[in-house]
């Protein structure tokens, strides 16, 4: 698929500080969240780690993994817990052999990471946790037996759905309020589920021919949905009804740059990452941004940009 073969393609350089004496620089941005131990700071789930980014401070590296993150979600109301998935560093894999991690999961807010579903076999390019049913985890993958599981985080028993209509996942994002309900991002639009994964269906609003790249759940405005459109006249939009009616928030990045990643945080906060390795932030919901890193770069006086009007 050429949506997905792009992402995996694009050089997307962010210079980290790390404990080396020279800046370390990683590709590609493929996850991103507010801290939740410390919701001015954003964790970005990058191809050769995590960083952390500190408002006035150099980014730097959370722990000692530095495997290549293709999906990441954390959960909003328990601290410390972070879930990912992806590829090993070279020095992993010479060591165990496997090119999928499966499920990871990090219990001390990135410090340490262990696989607790599917090593060896899953490979999550999209993850998102849902707190239905005690826990569970969604996720879209690209290796083995592809397409959607479901994961306990209780047990961490795993279970493919057949999910009919659904295909070439871009995003997932799970209610945090109104149970058993799933948003799927595609090249062909944005898709509902209302039963756990198990059937799909195209949401109203959102144009069925319109690659859908990004999607996230507001953890603290709980009705509130945001998504990116990669076409003209939408970009990223948000709903105030759980995705029953949509409009623009004034956010458009370059067609070949989509945003890649939705981070919803406390109050009206929500950033954004786009294939390019730009990360801007919002306080008020998406009317105005402001860069925090542009191209790879940090901002060292970060400009807001306000919605034409």
């Amino acid at each position: 698929m050429r949506l997905v073969s792009s992402f995996a393609i694009a050089l997307l350089t962010v210079t980290v500080a790390s404990a080396q004496p020279e800046p370390v620089e990683v590709h590609h941005i493929h996850g991103l969240s507010f801290d939740p131990r410390d919701p001015t700071a954003l964790l970005v789930a990058t191809h050769a780690g995590l960083a952390r980014i500190r408002p006035g401070a150099n980014p730097e590296w959370v722990g000692a993994s530095r495997f290549d993150f293709m999906g990441f979600t954390v959960p909003p109301a328990n601290l410390g817990m972070l879930y990912a998935s992806g590829h090993p560093d070279l020095v992993t894999y010479r060591n165990e052999g496997h090119g999928n991690l499966g499920l990871l999961v990090s219990r001390d807010g990135g410090r340490t990471w262990e696989s607790v579903a599917l090593k060896g076999q899953a490979d999550f390019h999209a993850l998102t946790y849902g707190p239905d049913g005690g826990g569970a985890l969604f996720g879209w993958s690209v290796a083995g037996q592809t397409g959607l599981y479901r994961i306990s985080t209780k047990t961490w028993a795993a279970e493919r759905l057949s999910a009919p209509g659904l295909k070439d996942v871009l995003a997932l994002a799970a209610s945090h309020d109104l149970p058993s309900r799933l948003l799927a991002g595609t090249p062909g639009g944005l898709l509902l589920s209302q039963d756990r994964g198990l059937t799909w269906r195209p949401v109203a609003g959102i144009p069925r021919d319109a690659p859908v790249t990004a999607v996230a759940y507001s953890p603290a405005e709980k009705r509130r949905v945001y998504a990116y459109v990669l076409r003209a006249g939408y970009g990223l939009m948000r709903s105030d009804d759980a995705g029953a009616t949509w409009r623009p928030t004034g956010l458009a990045a370059k067609p070949d740059e989509p945003v890649i990643a939705i981070a919803p945080g406390p109050d009206s906060k929500v950033a954004v990452a786009t294939t390019a390795a730009s990360v801007s932030v919002s306080d008020d919901g998406g009317r105005s941004w402001r860069p925090v890193f542009d191209r790879g770069r940090v901002r060292k006086r970060a400009q807001t940009m306000e919605k034409e009007k």
